[in-house]
């Protein structure tokens, strides 16, 4: 047993009855695995990364095998890799054919899971740990709190429940994932606030690990940023009078500055006002991912889920095929019905791509 593990108690299969858990009943669940498999969402962000990285890393310290996957399209972004020291990362291929328990991290709907979704009609026990408002009810299992600032949030309560102290891993691990989510803690109130403080004392080291993060840019992306800024465009008569600012991004530029795009949506955000921000990123010709930033009025995750994404109120997503005009046409219409009828999202049977 290597140092700082815990021993684990056998677990009767069932013992924990399905649907919503605590975060007791989560850590019961893990203890009584043969093994567990932590999935966060395609295209990961920190609070994904993080959520998965440092439950795995408590699981097998509880001494059960434990490892971390993301289905494709597209692989960790390099950053990320720095919350993963110890390489429980996997590649799609390498995970277990059929998990006892499959735990899924900061995915509200199955086809987030991108390649790895089958595995949900194949694991013994599927536990969600969301703090997504569009969560849509899949798994036996469930730790889902819309009021958590970051997904995070919810796998430090689950540690903890584990009886398993924060090592330095793990602190930055979490506190990436809830710097991030909170937009530097600008949301969150004073629980994020008091969780980050908890984090840095446990040795997350802020200054160090957010420079790790944001990496290095090439001296070229000056230039994609200013021709991407220089095309943005303001709707001041959209989203019911409160207005829109969004700006595009072609599949070679988005591919080639990966790293960088997701901050362009900030920039949008900061002229703004009171109205809406949106990207418009090419995945692939034809293929659109925009994520939207606002005030939370209207409800992004609304105007997101009625399009098949989703999200939260200030800050969602989702992915649609056909030319951007299209997109961008769809987005206007809901985001003017949201801002007129406060509608509740109609999330149907398709999947939260935000």
């Amino acid at each position: 047993m290597t140092p700082g593990t815990v021993p684990a108690a056998p677990v009767a299969s069932g013992a924990v009855p399905p649907g919503p858990v605590d975060a007791a009943g989560a850590a019961e669940l893990l203890r009584g695995a043969s093994g567990v498999l932590v999935l966060g969402h395609v295209r990961p962000d920190a609070d994904a990364m993080g959520s998965a990285v440092a439950l795995a890393t408590a699981v097998r310290r509880v001494c059960v095998p434990a490892v971390v996957s993301f289905g494709g399209p597209d692989p960790v972004p390099g950053p990320l890799r720095t919350l993963d020291p110890d390489g429980l990362v996997v590649e799609p291929d390498e995970v277990p054919a059929r998990p006892d328990v499959l735990v899924c991290c900061d995915t509200s709907s199955p086809g987030r899971l991108g390649s790895l979704t089958p595995l949900l009609d194949v694991a013994r026990v599927t536990l969600v740990v969301d703090h997504h408002a569009s969560y849509t009810g899949f798994g036996t299992h469930n730790l889902v709190d819309p009021r958590a600032p970051a997904t995070v949030a919810l796998v430090h309560r689950v540690v903890a429940a584990l009886g398993v102290p924060l090592d330095t891993a793990q602190a930055r691990a979490l506190f990436a994932g809830l710097y991030t989510d909170t937009g530097g803690f600008r949301l969150g109130g004073a629980d994020a606030l008091r969780l980050g403080a908890e984090l840095v004392d446990a040795g997350a080291e802020p200054t160090e690990l957010l420079r790790g993060l944001s990496g290095t840019s090439s001296f070229g992306w000056l230039a994609a940023l200013a021709t991407i800024l220089a095309g943005a465009r303001r709707e001041p008569d959209a989203a019911g009078g409160l207005g829109l600012v969004w700006a595009t991004v072609d599949a070679a530029t988005a591919e080639r500055y990966r790293s960088e795009v997701p901050s362009i949506v900030g920039h949008l955000r900061a002229v703004a006002g009171d109205g809406v921000a949106a990207l418009l990123s090419e995945i692939s010709p034809g293929e659109w991912s925009a994520s939207m930033r606002g005030t939370g009025v209207p409800d992004l995750s609304a105007v997101a889920g009625r399009l098949g994404g989703g999200g939260h109120p200030g800050a969602a997503g989702v992915e649609r095929a056909g030319p951007v005009e299209d997109v961008l046409d769809a987005l206007r219409t809901e985001l003017a019905v949201q801002a007129v009828t406060g509608d509740e999202p109609d999330l149907g049977d398709e999947p939260d791509r935000g």
